[in-house]
């Protein structure tokens, strides 16, 4: 179904769009018919409808056309963290079932250990030599319920859990999203997301591409604080116009010192709240207005602030986009009874975790999903975020559960106990510390290497405090909101 749709709207699209990526133009035209002759390869060469495919390449034009091929003949694309680390990959694959890997040259040995940890023998495929059959090969009719990708959620309770996305599910998120950005054939929409991260990956995979917008992936080694120079003298060269981000990203880029010549129209941000000296400084350095969007993993993109006076309504997520729609739940909140819990329903929402019957209970309330979000709603009906129901610390962009760093922490003998919270922090919204009794001597840099070694680098806490005891209740209740006051 998303190749038919692709085929539609890549017909409609001038030879001018397509994927950018360094010096390297390819337009839609001749990327189908690429993607059709690698689905005809993947069929050849053994892989499935209803196979999944654990996709280790950076977002880029490779991840693209290989997810598409995938698509095409039924399998499940499954992007995974470049930077994750081995035994987060092999619990990422062993939630999923795993029928073959895919990966960069450069990835060859991550992707060989995930094989040796997850599924031994099954195939493993380079972008370089992808299998490449007939064009005209026949490719399955799909229902719109046919899952298509996997994504990983924390969600709004619990350690990561599975997001199954089908076929109408990213076709409709797309359409709402190019709609509500207002994309056109020549906007140049920049993409520096990564592709295991929601929006890094259907900003180019199905976004983007829904009206004919060129994407322009922008990646470096280096940190953005280093290459943000340039990074923008690449926007400027090739005359980017739109571009989403989390907030932290923002804040690095208007921080580059001298002129840039930016044709950008539209820039918004998601992931965490927007901060009003970050919207200040992307307004004055960047000359554009930022305006703040809301999604999820598992909803894809809800709202979007279109306000026709942006200044007044800067710290608004907007109001709900197309079909997309938004109902506040009564919850006992600091902020008083406008703010509750923010659910969310949408042609675009996903139908449930993959295997998970409890999360699913806790996370659906009658078809509505519940995002964790505390929000209130003006009298326009636009959303305003307040903070998190639940347990989730967001750090640049990702919402880690504390639980999850927490155990990992605890598998050290050494340390009898350990509890997470976020630390606000100028840059990152929060920095994580860990608050741990030992049982035994160990320092605070062994346990975080230990910690580096096992999970992502936005899950290692960035201080670790001994103390005696943790804060507890009198029925031994881990008391986290005392953990502040530590």
């Amino acid at each position: 179904m998303i190749y038919d749709n692709l085929l539609a709207l890549t017909a409609q699209a001038p030879l001018t769009s397509g994927l950018r990526q360094g010096e390297a133009f390819t337009p839609y035209a001749a990327l189908v018919e690429r993607i059709g002759r690698l689905a005809a390869g993947f069929i050849e060469r053994g892989i499935e409808s209803g196979d999944t495919v654990a996709l280790l390449i950076p977002n880029s034009p490779d991840l693209f056309v290989t997810s598409h091929a995938l698509f095409a003949i039924g399998a499940i694309a499954m992007p995974l963290g470049v930077t994750a680390t081995r035994s987060e990959l092999a619990t990422f694959a062993q939630k999923t079932g795993l029928d073959a890997v895919i990966s960069t040259p450069g990835l060859v040995a991550a992707a060989e250990m995930l094989i040796a940890d997850a599924a031994p023998g099954i195939p493993l495929f380079q972008t370089s030599t992808l299998p490449e059959g007939s064009a005209s090969a026949r490719l399955p009719k799909l229902p719109g319920d046919t899952t298509a990708l996997y994504l990983f959620s924390s969600g709004s309770t619990g350690l990561p859990k599975v997001v199954p996305h089908t076929h109408a599910e990213l076709i409709a998120d797309g359409e709402r999203s190019s709609t509500a950005w207002d994309l056109q054939p020549d906007d140049i929409v920049l993409d520096i997301l990564p592709g295991n991260f929601s929006l890094g990956f259907i900003l180019g995979a199905t976004e983007a591409v829904a009206r004919g917008a060129t994407t322009l992936y922008w990646s470096d080694p280096l940190p953005l604080a280093l290459s943000r120079k340039k990074l923008l003298d690449t926007m400027v060269r090739e005359r980017v116009t739109v571009m989403g981000a989390v907030p932290a990203m923002y804040e690095i880029v208007a921080g580059q010192t001298g002129s840039f010549d930016l044709r950008l129209r539209l820039a918004f941000s998601g992931g965490v709240a927007l901060k009003r000296p970050i919207f200040e400084a992307v307004r004055e350095r960047l000359g554009v207005t930022l305006r703040q969007a809301y999604g999820s993993t598992e909803a894809s993109m809800v709202s979007h602030n279109n306000s026709a006076d942006p200044d007044a309504s800067w710290a608004s997520v907007g109001k709900p986009a197309g079909d997309a729609r938004v109902r506040i739940v009564p919850f006992d909140t600091e902020f008083g009874p406008s703010v509750g819990e923010m659910e969310v329903k949408s042609s675009s929402l996903m139908r449930g975790y993959l295997g998970d019957a409890v999360a699913n209970a806790q996370a659906f309330d009658e078809g509505w999903f519940r995002t964790g979000d505390l929000a209130s709603l003006d009298e326009e009906g636009r959303i305003f975020i307040h903070g998190r129901s639940k347990l989730l610390i967001e750090v640049s962009g990702y919402k880690i559960d504390p639980i999850e760093v927490e155990e990992t922490l605890m598998t050290l003998p050494v340390v009898a106990e350990a509890a997470v919270a976020g630390r606000p922090d100028p840059r990152n919204d929060n920095r994580l510390i860990a608050f741990v009794v030992k049982e035994a001597d160990v320092s605070a840099d062994e346990l975080i290497r230990y910690a580096r070694e096992r999970l992502s680098v936005q899950k290692v806490p960035a201080e670790i405090a001994f103390i005696d005891a943790l804060p507890r209740s009198s029925a031994g209740k881990l008391l986290r909101g005392r953990l502040r006051e530590l």
